[in-house]
């Protein structure tokens, strides 16, 4: 049996040997027309298992979609709650310029994101990743692409969000949209929140309808009402009937005149 260490290594040089597919995802992505973006049953279904599932804790994966697990970029997402996220997203985010992600991990959702807010049409000048850990093949590759094409920044902060060089990059970029995926305790996931809050006109929280994350699930119910005169809310909750138990979630809140 493997150990600790030969596991970590093997599941990296997995990565190291995807990366040169990051930009068939990219050109993937570009390549849909204005009616696929719009389509959440056709993103569900026909493209996003395609762009490569996560195949961790299979316990909260559904069956059905094992064909995709441990691919390509290894979306820690449900089809079902992505899809309509990323239509929102597509009538959304014409004025974003800047995009900030807090626990990118492996980068697949943060490369997603960022290439899906280009192909409908945001005005995207800087992309910053936040995470304690080295920068993964992913996002090394996803940087190589960016910086050839010299159209959007892109910034890799290796500090947890509570180092005062992630405050420092908030108050210079100001980002527009932040997407909230790192530390799942109440007081952490309330810190990021807070830490973005002044300057974010869309703040995405991940797993807020989680019976595995419990504390982000309660903030998210907090938030709603709290936030409520301030920004208007949607999320994205759908289960699968052959998953046992409710898992992920997505909730997004847009600035109310942004």
């Amino acid at each position: 049996m493997l150990n600790a260490q030969q596991a970590v290594t093997e599941r990296h040089q997995r990565f190291v040997d995807l990366a040169p597919s990051i930009r068939e995802t990219i050109d993937a992505i570009a390549a849909l027309r204005p009616e696929q973006r719009s389509d959440a049953e056709f993103l569900e279904r026909r493209f996003i298992p395609t762009l490569g599932l996560n195949d961790e804790l299979l316990h909260e994966q559904p069956p059905e979609l094992s064909a995709n697990f441990g691919m390509g970029l290894h979306l820690w997402q449900y089809p079902n709650q992505l899809a309509p996220y990323l239509v929102w997203l597509a009538d959304n985010c014409s004025d974003i310029s800047s995009y900030m992600e807090i626990g990118c991990r492996w980068g697949g959702m943060f490369i997603l994101v960022a290439e899906w807010l280009r192909a409908c049409g945001a005005g995207l000048k800087t992309v910053v990743a936040v995470d304690p850990i080295a920068p993964t093949p992913f996002i090394i590759r996803y940087f190589e692409l960016l910086r050839e094409q010299a159209t959007v920044e892109p910034i890799y902060i290796r500090a947890f969000s509570t180092a005062p060089v992630v405050a420092a990059h908030v108050d210079r970029l100001r980002p527009d949209f932040v997407f909230i995926d790192g530390d799942h305790s109440l007081e952490g996931a309330m810190r990021d929140h807070l830490l973005v809050r002044r300057h974010a006109d869309i703040i995405v929280h991940h797993d807020v309808h989680s019976q595995a994350c419990p504390d982000t699930t309660l903030l998210w119910k907090a938030l709603k009402e709290f936030e409520e005169p301030l920004f208007d809310v949607v999320e994205f909750t759908d289960q699968y009937p052959s998953v046992n138990g409710s898992f992920l979630g997505i909730g997004a809140m847009k600035r109310r005149g942004a």
